[in-house]
This record gives C-alpha cells, structure tokens and sequence, in this order.
C-alpha cells in the first residue's frame, strides 16, 4: 500500500508538468500566429499609406 500512495504523488507530478508543457506550447504557437498577423496586418497598411502619400505629394 505504500508504494501506491508514493507513485501517485509522482503520477499526479508528471501529469501536471505535461499539462503545463502542452498550454506553453499552446501559448508560444498563439504568439507567433499573432505577430504573424500583426506584421501582415503593419505591411497591408503600410503598403495603402505608401501609396496614398505620393499621390498628396503631386496635388
């Protein structure tokens, strides 16, 4: 009976060093989708301010 209360500790230990890997990989993939998105989201609006500025310049 004793080893069985000694490897629960331990199982319920690994189960939650897991978990916290799988949510920091979540989270890192989460972050790097959303710098993907805010960099298109920048060159999008960057490339309409680019081309709006010439077009003041000439008027």
């Amino acid at each position: 009976m004793g080893r069985s209360m000694y490897n629960f500790g331990k199982q319920s230990k690994e189960k939650a060093r897991q978990q916290k890997q799988i949510e920091k990989a979540a989270k890192r993939l989460n972050a790097k989708q959303q710098k993907a998105n805010l960099k298109a989201r920048n060159a999008d609006a960057g490339t309409d301010v680019a081309e709006s500025d010439p077009i003041e310049e000439t008027l």
